[in-house]
């Protein structure tokens, strides 16, 4: 008689067990760990966003998605989606043109322009990566977050006005 191996799969890969945040996080490396909890800890500071678990498919598996609501509790759009992948985490960004000629791209630091620069385009939006690895990676693209999070807010009030 022979007995069959099943592989384990880690939370963050295991489609069918929503997994804690705790279980996500804590395979990640020492200091990529900390990039992640300055970076959910400071979005989810921002008013009117709200976080959630969502499972995104094959490639970003078990991710937490950022969205902003306005005041009178309608979804705005998506902020920020943050993929605790444990090899590599990944912040994305999705920009609408618009969002990124508002962007003052010569002041922004070097590692965000770049980021937006390559980001790769479809459905009229730009996919913006970064795999932060130091806090000072997270302090600019907590300052693209904050310019985000503004632009979304004037535009969301000028289209209710």
């Amino acid at each position: 008689m022979t007995t069959t191996a099943y592989e384990v799969n880690s939370p963050w890969e295991d489609r069918w067990a929503m997994p804690e945040l705790e279980q996500l996080l804590s395979p990640i490396e020492e200091q990529r760990r900390k990039v992640v909890d300055i970076l959910i800890k400071e979005i989810s500071a921002y008013p009117g966003v709200h976080q959630t678990l969502i499972w995104h498919g094959s490639a970003w598996k078990w991710t937490l998605q950022f969205s902003l609501y306005g005041e009178d509790g309608k979804l705005i759009d998506t902020l920020a989606y943050l993929v605790p992948n444990p090899e590599s985490p990944v912040l994305c960004v999705p920009l609408k043109p618009e969002t990124v000629e508002k962007l003052p791209l010569k002041r922004l630091n070097r590692y965000i322009r770049d980021g937006i620069r390559v980001a790769k385009r479809a459905v009229e939006i730009y996919w913006a990566v970064w795999n932060p690895t130091a806090v000072t990676e997270t302090e600019h693209l907590m300052d693209l977050m904050e310019r985000r999070h503004k632009l979304m807010l004037a535009a969301y009030a000028e289209k209710n006005a």
